[in-house]
């Protein structure tokens, strides 16, 4: 049988290398080949295949949490149905007043049944089944959340590579193992909160792994900002990193004060840090910088690139992890 998928796969590989000079549409005697269809179609592509990742992850975590219920419901020699009752009415007690004022359910909610609102006192009928759903609903998420948490999880699939980013010749500040084989790029932003929370994942990833891979930083955003050129002014002198990493740091706003002061503490030569930052090739090349992101399919910060690949949709430390150990084998 993977012999068989083996000759398949070769046959498909070589009819697609065929397939890509072949002609899709002819426009007044001017020719379209699937090559060129392909190429402007990869990002949708790539979307389409990204949906899939997504509902594959979902599912996949969904069959681990089943997983873990199941082990535990046998661990009491019951169904998962049977542990799962049990536990919500071990979890109710008999004190359910208690139990509605901690997860804030009033005496009377407001429910929806096919489309129609309308009030139920939860001494009816509907009132009480639509309260033991609601905590069955919250105590088998809180269950879950817990055994998943604590299990040991190993997951092997992986999003899909985007199509090729290069933008190592662009202005790049790296540090780490400079000679690594494994590259990891952010895209970010000074003045983006987004990229302030991720600095503190990104540091405890570089932590682990600065022996290994190439760590890199690239500034982008709507336009130049002051922290953006006041580093570059600062890689004249070789202190990228002691600005990238402080203003990071700081949690108040880097403006021209903390900037001059922060060069200062540094021992820049002032006049020098002062003329590079205002100068018009520093604003330059940054803006030059931030068009040419744009053109290759960077939109929003952070964005991470690793080994000339966009990674999809992702700020986790154990995500970004998992992936960089893929791309070490």
């Amino acid at each position: 049988m993977k012999q068989l998928l083996y000759i398949c796969l070769l046959l498909l590989l070589f009819s697609c290398s065929h397939a890509n000079k072949e002609i899709v549409a002819e426009v007044n005697d001017e020719t379209i080949l699937l090559s060129d269809l392909s190429e402007a179609s990869k990002q949708e592509l790539f979307d389409l295949l990204n949906m899939a990742y997504e509902i594959k992850s979902k599912v996949l975590d969904d069959l681990i949490k089943m997983k873990l219920l199941e082990k535990e419901a046998k661990k009491q020699n019951m169904t998962i149905e049977q542990y799962l009752e049990m536990y919500v009415d071990m979890r109710t007690g008999t004190n359910l007043d208690s139990i509605k004022a901690l997860y804030g359910l009033a005496d009377n909610q407001v429910n929806v049944v096919r489309s129609q609102l309308y009030g139920s006192s939860q001494k009816t009928m509907e009132g009480e089944l639509a309260l033991k759903n609601k905590l069955r609903s919250i105590f088998v998420q809180q269950l879950v959340d817990s055994l998943y948490s604590k299990a040991s999880i190993k997951k092997y699939i992986f999003p899909p590579k985007q199509p090729k980013c290069v933008i190592a010749d662009l202005c790049v500040y790296y540090r780490g193992n400079m000679d690594a084989s494994v590259s990891f790029i952010v895209a970010s932003d000074f003045t983006c909160e987004r990229c302030v929370a991720f600095e503190r994942t990104l540091q405890r990833i570089y932590d682990k792994y600065k022996d290994r891979v190439k760590f890199g930083f690239v500034s982008f955003g709507d336009s130049p900002t002051l922290p953006a050129l006041a580093c570059e002014a600062a890689g004249q002198q070789n202190r990228f990193w002691d600005f990238h990493d402080a203003i990071f740091a700081y949690e108040g706003v880097a403006d021209s004060t903390y900037i001059f002061n922060l060069a200062r503490s540094n021992n820049l030569d002032m006049t020098r840090f002062k003329r590079d930052l205002l100068s018009s090739e520093n604003y330059e090349t940054l803006d030059k910088t931030i068009n040419d992101l744009v053109n290759r399919g960077i939109f929003a910060t952070p964005t991470i690139i690793i080994n000339d690949r966009l990674v999809y949709m992702t700020n986790s430390y154990e995500e970004l992890s998992r992936l960089l150990e893929y791309e070490l084998k």
